[in-house]
């Protein structure tokens, strides 16, 4: 419900080798404060069934909607995966460099770097094993106050059940610390200068009744800490606790509705926050599908997120392998 966002990429792809092929896209973005055209183009390898290279490269400028300065955007990354019948791991670093126009005519640059990992172990074909490391951090030479960066961990243990396959479950824990750059901006246009420190423990079930229902259950509980302060930072309780009960009921043959009851306790503000979320869903194919709802509470599943601007319409594309 707040700001506008889009983004519109026409490109094209073509295959080198059997192992190689490479891709060019031109991608327009427009938010409330920027509008532009950036270039990208990449090369992705699978020299055996084992590995998989990747590389990228990304140019294009910026404009700031209300004053025109300049953003001149150059990025660039390359990743590596591995993975066999019961390990996949991937690896990928990723550079961007800002070089943007002050008001008073001048130019500061910003230095970008983020770090991704990902892994899934397949421990008995009933349970696997997932990671996620991701960190990230900026550097301004309009000096430190200005500087940002994020580091996300995620552990997380699966149950998907082969001959009882009513039952899955996702058990989770996630690190999550976060320093917004001084000029990162949210939906409202509002600068998001509070630093977070969070430890996020969740558990999701999902239990199918009948062919056509399915009930579940989620409950997340955050142990967290923000500050206002960037520079002295003192940091003040931020604990949440979340629960929420799901259905889902597939009628006809390819259609499904969804409904979840939503409750946010934060007890460190002695306050708390419910409402519903609805949904109707179709399956393409055997498994994707897309569905369309609203929600009617104003904050988000994930407990890393502190906005409170997630009420409204929505548009999910959900893929199962």
């Amino acid at each position: 419900l707040y700001g506008r966002r889009s983004n519109v990429t026409a490109g094209a792809r073509t295959r080198l080798s059997s192992s190689a092929s490479m891709y060019l896209e031109n991608r327009y973005q427009e938010t409330d404060t920027r509008s532009g055209l950036t270039h990208a183009t990449g090369v992705n390898l699978t020299p055996t069934d084992r590995w998989n290279l990747g590389s990228t490269v990304d140019v294009g400028t910026l404009v700031d909607r209300e004053t025109g300065a300049e953003t001149k955007r150059k990025a660039g990354g390359v990743r590596i995966g591995y993975g066999f019948e019961k390990v996949q791991l991937s690896s990928g670093v990723e550079y961007r460099l800002d070089d943007s126009e002050q008001l008073d005519g001048s130019w500061a640059d910003r230095t970008t770097y983020l770090f991704r990992n990902n892994g899934k172990y397949q421990v008995t074909p009933d349970w696997r094993f997932v990671l996620k490391l991701n960190h990230a951090f900026s550097d301004s030479s309009l000096g430190e106050f200005y500087d940002g960066g994020y580091t996300e961990g995620v552990l997380g243990w699966a149950y998907r059940p082969v001959t009882h396959d009513r039952l899955n479950a996702l058990a989770k824990y996630t690190y999550f610390y976060n320093v917004p750059t001084y000029d990162q901006f949210n939906l409202r246009e509002v600068a998001d200068q509070f630093v977070q420190r969070s430890h996020i423990a969740s558990l999701d079930l999902t239990y199918d009744v009948t062919s056509t229902l399915s009930i579940g259950g989620k409950y997340a509980y955050r142990m967290g800490e923000v500050s206002l302060d960037r520079v002295d930072t003192d940091f003040f309780d931020n604990d949440a606790h979340l629960y929420v009960l799901r259905t889902d009921w597939r009628f006809i043959a390819d259609w499904e509705a969804s409904m979840e009851l939503r409750l946010l306790d934060l007890p460190s503000l002695s306050d708390s926050r419910s409402g519903a979320l609805l949904g109707v869903y179709r399956y393409v194919g055997d498994h994707m599908k897309v569905g369309v709802g609203y929600n009617f509470t104003d904050f988000s599943d994930d407990l890393t997120d502190l906005s409170y601007d997630h009420h409204g319409f929505f548009i999910n594309f959900n893929i199962r392998m």
